[in-house]
């Protein structure tokens, strides 16, 4: 009898002391109990030394919100996060976007939790993205990630080595009379070929006025709103209603490809285009999005200024947004600290600085009382876009101390599509999907470098294959919930 009564006691002094614990302790949530470390899959390759940065970022935003993170450095070939995702894992966020881990099929196959109400209640982070920013990571009303915003409304620019195309060929009035089209660069690029011909080589031991490897001109899509980025499926934004076609079934898009190939034929593209696994560093003139007032940044790492005419936009889309974006993991055991900490790196600009440039004096410092950062060491440079918004960034020099404002206003100046919140269901389509994009795999490459004599006849043959694929039947099926998601907001 007294053995049951001392047992009992003892029973009653455990419960007390965790009671005691509980009452001190427990705000509802296994997360607040101490630190949580978290898991990120970051885009691109392990800088050389994060150890000074890690270190700095871990003390700061365990004071701050409890958490620390460890990255995991996703490279830039998605298939280890993909293998990571479709498998299960319980790492906590993941870098995702329209062309890296794609973010709406992650979506259709339940890899991203639902964190809606999570940021939601995050209200700084709510308050700080625009409207149109939660609504293109929207999903049948849901939201899985945090869009980065950054340039996530679109410009499409010229851009051109100042020293030798403006300086030296004289040519500033031609390289400004360039436009949406691309035929219109052609006259500068023949004049530029003429120059070099008659004894002034291109710089930096280029071969021709445009210089691409074999992912081929970018910008050809320019003016479309893209919905299904593998079958190349869109809307043409300039033009008077919504209607989802092939951008290869456009005259306008086929005298694109007619152009480039006229390009290769004069040799004002490089003849080797398409056995270049990447653009050159260096170029004469080039087509890529960007932001007009970003010379300073266009010209780093490089012996020249560089000039930009704008080609078309801003226009944001659902493609643009989806530019860079953070989500969280579906197993994730962290959902709320994970949230947390997103919002956290989209609104903290002391630590969003140094996220992006590692530990304050040792991997940089800050310059003009605070208006940019001084890069000291390559330690620590991971890819800043993958990160968080650039918005609260502060530059580093010698890019001007507006840059960031610059980018922020040009991208709360675009009008949003009507689709940017539109989400092509593919589960009855994924078959037809997969095999036109094994169709297309066979082309682009071609078109976009100009190696085809006559694109009327590839592009025809093209579409053929992609018919017999199911290709009509995507399109015919993405018009039906076109017009469905359309009425539905009536």
């Amino acid at each position: 009898m007294k053995r049951k009564i001392r047992v009992m006691s003892l029973f009653i002094v455990v419960v007390m002391i965790a009671s005691l614990f509980s009452a001190c302790g427990d705000t509802g949530s296994p997360e607040s109990e101490g630190t949580v470390e978290l898991t990120w899959w970051h885009w691109g390759n392990a800088p050389s030394n994060a150890d000074a940065a890690l270190k700095a970022l871990n003390e700061k935003s365990q004071k701050d919100i409890g958490v620390t993170i460890e990255f995991i450095w996703a490279s830039t070939d998605d298939s280890r996060l993909k293998t990571a995702l479709s498998t299960g894992t319980k790492d906590d966020i993941a870098f995702t976007c329209a062309w890296f881990t794609n973010y709406l099929s992650a979506v259709q196959n339940n890899q991203f939790a639902d964190i809606t109400e999570l940021v939601k209640a995050q209200k700084e982070l709510w308050d700080f993205v625009p409207d149109w920013g939660w609504d293109a990571v929207t999903v049948n009303d849901k939201i899985y990630a945090v869009p980065n915003m950054k340039d996530s409304a679109s410009e499409q620019l010229w851009i051109a080595n100042k020293d030798y195309v403006i300086e030296e060929a004289g040519l500033e009035k031609e390289f400004f009379e360039t436009n949406d089209k691309v035929s219109s660069v052609t006259p500068l690029l023949r004049k530029l070929k003429a120059y070099a011909d008659a004894g002034h080589p291109y710089p930096a031991d280029l071969s021709a006025p445009y210089n691409i490897g074999k992912g081929g001109f970018n910008g050809d899509q320019t003016g479309w709103d893209i919905i299904q980025e593998a079958v190349h499926i869109g809307d043409k934004i300039d033009e008077e209603g919504i209607k989802i076609v092939s951008v290869y079934e456009d005259p306008d898009q086929v005298a694109v490809y007619k152009e480039l190939a006229t390009w290769y034929k004069e040799g004002l593209l490089n003849q080797d285009c398409a056995q270049l696994a990447d653009d050159p560093d260096d170029f004469v003139v080039i087509s890529y999005p960007g932001w007009e007032g970003s010379e300073a940044i266009r010209s780093e790492g490089k012996d020249y200024d560089v000039v930009i005419n704008k080609k078309y936009g801003p226009v944001a889309t659902r493609s643009t947004l989806l530019g860079s974006a953070n989500a969280v993991f579906a197993n994730s055991e962290h959902k709320e600290a994970a949230v947390k900490y997103l919002a956290y790196i989209n609104t903290n600009k002391e630590y969003r600085d140094m996220l992006a440039y590692g530990a304050p004096d040792v991997n940089f410092k800050y310059i003009d009382d605070g208006a940019r950062v001084e890069i000291l060491n390559s330690d620590f440079q991971p890819s800043a876009f993958a990160q968080a918004t650039t918005w609260i960034l502060t530059p580093a020099a010698p890019s001007p101390a507006s840059m960031y404002q610059d980018v922020q206003e040009m991208t709360e100046s675009a009008t949003p599509t009507e689709l940017i919140s539109f989400t092509l269901d593919e589960s009855q389509l994924s078959t037809q999907i997969a095999a036109c994009s094994g169709v297309l795999a066979q082309y682009t490459s071609g078109l976009l470098c100009g190696t085809y004599e006559d694109v009327d006849a590839v592009i025809e043959k093209m579409l053929s294959e992609l018919k017999a694929s199911g290709y009509d039947t995507i399109i015919e099926e993405a018009n039906r919930q076109v017009q469905e998601y359309l009425d539905e907001r009536k």
